[in-house]
């Protein structure tokens, strides 16, 4: 078995120094061409406790990106993403099936696997990101896997249907990629049609289209279609400006097709505020309606990660609320408090958050996410993550 995990890991480096020595090569000699190469690597420590008294879970990940983007003609332009992490300590023998959610795919092609995958520690490598693009004035078409972005708000997103990610997934900044075809053609510099198609893992399409323009100085979008050949979906979405601050909004409705002639649709409906003062403080504010009763399990990690959610249920049911403050105490260091209010399960949920850059690439950060149930009883329902983490961009 290590012979293989071994045979495996070799093949994966020797792939990646292959794709460097290209683009190395295609930058010095294919003067026509141009090869982007870039990427990070992060070291992030984890702490988990119900009770800083009690048992600590601590675990260790180390976080690799690669992106190349291969600029072939002014006209064509191919790209690939991939993630390598290696996570090692306590969590996946306190957290059984933990080390699959590493491995969850949700396209159509399966392109994460755990090569090294053990009691205390797993290697995980995965490609969110390969497509073929062709672009002119008018239109672009894109053909692969990748981000199709129809979110306006910034927290909870009912209009992205292709891809929904998980606020509490801080750590995947670029967010999951869909197996997809995607048409967008340019009616003029502020509006565009687009329509879309992607197969998930379990070989149900989602297709649908947008009309986004641009009125009264708002962009405004509309679109419909069918989300995993289940539910069809209407939606609508805006973005602009009220009183000098930043004001947004979406909402989706999705019924079941099966049963198109009852009352079992599902409406999912966030808006949003933000402003920021003279002092430079930023303050955000969004509201989500969730009209999904069957509601997440917000504390099970596999729940808090991109690939378990849908913009049919992005969050616990009924309402929530999030306000968030952001600050540059200095140009090298921002502070930020999030939190998040549930009203019906009496959940609330705090986020701060200290950026401390060290260098142009270099960055420390220090974060906690701290989840307490504040009604009777229950106490299972309370957690706290703290996380430390140095990140460096190449």
């Amino acid at each position: 078995m290590m012979k293989n995990i071994f045979v495996k890991a070799d093949i994966s480096v020797i792939v990646f120094l292959f794709v460097f020595n290209f683009s190395c090569i295609a930058q010095d000699t294919v003067k026509q061409t141009r090869v982007l190469f870039n990427g990070y690597v992060k070291d992030m420590q984890t702490v988990i406790f119900q009770n800083i008294k009690n048992d600590w879970t601590t675990s260790n990940l180390i976080h690799n990106r690669l992106n190349l983007t291969w600029l072939i003609s002014p006209s064509f332009t191919a790209s690939a993403s991939m993630r390598n992490r290696f996570l090692y300590g306590d969590m996946l023998r306190t957290f059984p099936g933990y080390n699959k959610t590493f491995e969850q795919d949700n396209g159509i092609i399966d392109l994460s696997k755990n090569i090294a995958d053990q009691s205390s520690f797993l290697l995980n490598i995965a490609f969110d990101r390969a497509w073929l693009g062709y672009s002119n004035d008018k239109f672009q078409i894109t053909l692969g896997r990748q981000r199709i972005n129809w979110g306006q708000t910034f927290v909870w997103n009912p209009n992205d249907i292709f891809n929904s990610y998980a606020y509490f997934d801080f750590d995947y900044e670029e967010k999951p990629g869909s197996d997809a075809i995607r048409f967008q053609y340019f009616t003029n510099p502020t509006s565009v049609f687009e329509t879309a198609v992607k197969f998930n893992n379990k070989k149900k399409f989602t297709a649908a289209a947008l009309y986004r323009f641009n009125k009264w100085g708002y962009d405004f979008q509309f679109l419909g279609g069918m989300v995993d050949q289940c539910d069809y979906v209407i939606g609508t979405g805006w973005s602009g400006q009220i009183l000098k601050g930043g004001f947004r909004g979406e909402a989706s409705y999705f019924h079941p097709h099966k049963k198109f002639a009852d009352t079992s649709g599902i409406l999912a409906a966030s808006f949003g505020y933000d402003y920021t003062f003279k002092n430079s403080i930023f303050l955000q504010f969004e509201a989500l309606y969730n009209g999904y009763n069957d509601t997440l399990n917000i504390l099970s990690l596999g729940q808090m990660n991109n690939n378990s959610m849908s913009a049919k249920n992005i969050f616990l049911s009924d309402f929530s609320f999030f306000l968030s403050s952001v600050y540059p105490v200095t140009p090298l260091i921002n502070i930020s408090l999030s939190a998040i209010l549930n009203p019906k399960f009496k959940m609330y949920f705090i986020v701060p958050n200290v950026t401390i850059s060290l260098k142009d690439n270099i960055e420390l950060s220090f974060l906690a996410q701290i989840f307490q149930y504040y009604g009777k009883g229950n106490s299972s329902l309370s957690a706290n993550f703290i996380f430390a983490r140095l990140k460096g961009s190449f």
